[in-house]
């Protein structure tokens, strides 16, 4: 069972590092915030911006979670997966209530949460 929820927890990593690159990647915006956005170039620009940021932070957190996963000893131990929960579930908690709030596709970092949280459940049933 241990071997099933760092696996789960390193993917959940993974797709979170994913997520960050496409947003830190996107080479213009998507079209509902372009929608919001209007016209206003500014507007659209402190937004592209503000995506890339919280990209950047997306990929630090992903990274940081694959990485404790991988290099962990043979048991999770508690810290580390309150670490890994603390470092996931207000990240992509906050993401994707703020993707829901602006109709973006809110399920996705919902998903990583809620396989996170999966994942750390079970190493701690298996210790």
């Amino acid at each position: 069972m241990h071997t099933a929820a760092r696996l789960l927890i390193a993917i959940s990593g993974l797709l979170i590092a994913m997520g960050g690159l496409y947003d830190l990647l996107a080479p213009r915006l998507p079209l509902n915030l372009l929608a919001i956005c209007g016209v206003n170039h500014r507007a659209q620009s402190l937004v592209r911006e503000l995506l890339r940021a919280l990209g950047g932070a997306l990929i630090a957190i992903g990274s940081s979670v694959c990485a404790i996963a991988i290099a962990a000893g043979p048991v999770l131990t508690s810290f580390e997966l309150v670490l890994i929960l603390l470092l996931v579930l207000p990240a992509e908690g906050v993401n994707a209530l703020a993707m829901h709030r602006v109709g973006s596709p809110w399920r996705f970092p919902a998903a990583f949460a809620v396989l996170t949280l999966i994942g750390a459940l079970l190493a701690w049933a298996s210790a």
